[in-house]
């Protein structure tokens, strides 16, 4: 990745991050720490109920979507931002994604049959993804490193 890229995907990944640490901040008010990785951050909070949780996992992809009005001025930021939330999005925890499913079930069903619900739909999306690269290596011909990104990116997920 060219290092003008690699600085603008920290930057969107920031302001991701940034957009969820105001929302738990403003619903919430506390915290208990923040830690980085290389792949990604975590934060440590006081248990919050599923509407809360779901507003303060929804602040990060909805920032990303938020940096396309940048895209005049800033179209790299927009598009890192906008490709972030599409995957933060997806229903597969720990992304925020998998984090409003597993909200939003456990307002409507039992416990184990949310978390059944919740591997199903993991299940679907990594199949998804891997199909979509296979695609891209066999159908498109863009070759085998986007299959080989689509397992990568499966691998991370769970």
């Amino acid at each position: 990745v060219p290092f003008r890229w690699l600085c603008t995907i920290l930057l969107a990944a920031m302001f991701h991050e940034l957009c969820h640490y105001t929302a738990i901040r403003l619903l919430t008010g506390r915290y208990y720490r923040v830690r980085l990785f290389y792949y990604s951050a975590r934060m440590d909070l006081p248990e919050m109920g599923n509407g809360t949780e779901i507003l303060c996992a929804l602040a990060g992809p909805i920032g990303g979507i938020i940096l396309c009005i940048f895209w005049p001025w800033f179209p790299k930021l927009a598009m890192a931002g906008l490709l972030q939330s599409i995957y933060n999005l997806l229903p597969i925890y720990p992304l925020d994604g998998g984090r409003i499913l597993r909200c939003w079930l456990k307002m409507f069903v039992t416990p184990p049959a949310a978390g059944k619900i919740e591997n199903i739909f993991a299940f679907l999306c990594c199949f998804g993804i891997l199909v979509i690269g296979l695609y891209g290596w066999i159908g498109l011909k863009y070759g085998p490193l986007c299959f080989l990104l689509s397992i990568l990116m499966v691998i991370r997920i769970k």
